[in-house]
């Protein structure tokens, strides 16, 4: 989508337009990864469009976002992870780190979770 740039000393002819955003066309590129630094999960996703000149990069803490995990698990899937118990994952951690509510862990304590890889290797939750 492209518009006109406001500005009160140009002339119509003279307007500039910028590309506000991109739609995803066949040029598009998008990756996601994930990392542990500092002994927490982290996460990364950028996204270029050479036809549009569209750059943008995020990145945080915690589980990735669930767009950016989609690409994750297309291109690398997922582990099974038990949950509870003493070789499960502790309930805490999926709940404070993965973000899942009470009825996912429910759910989870009975089939287990699908991680990403890197979050399988996540061992445990933060330290107090």
């Amino acid at each position: 989508m492209t518009g006109p740039v406001p500005h009160a000393a140009r002339t119509p002819e003279q307007e500039v337009y910028v590309v506000l955003h991109c739609q995803p066309c066949e040029e598009c590129v998008q990756d996601g990864r994930q990392s542990i630094e500092g002994g927490q999960p982290s996460w990364e996703s950028s996204y270029a469009c050479p036809r549009y000149a569209v750059q943008w990069c995020g990145r945080g803490r915690g589980v990735p976002p669930p767009w950016i995990r989609e690409r994750i698990v297309a291109r690398e899937g997922t582990v099974h992870l038990p949950v509870g118990g003493l070789d499960g994952v502790p309930v805490g951690l999926l709940r404070g780190v993965y973000g899942l509510t009470i009825a996912e862990v429910a759910a989870a304590r009975k089939s287990g979770h699908r991680a990403t890889p890197v979050g399988a290797r996540y061992p445990s939750g933060p330290t107090p």
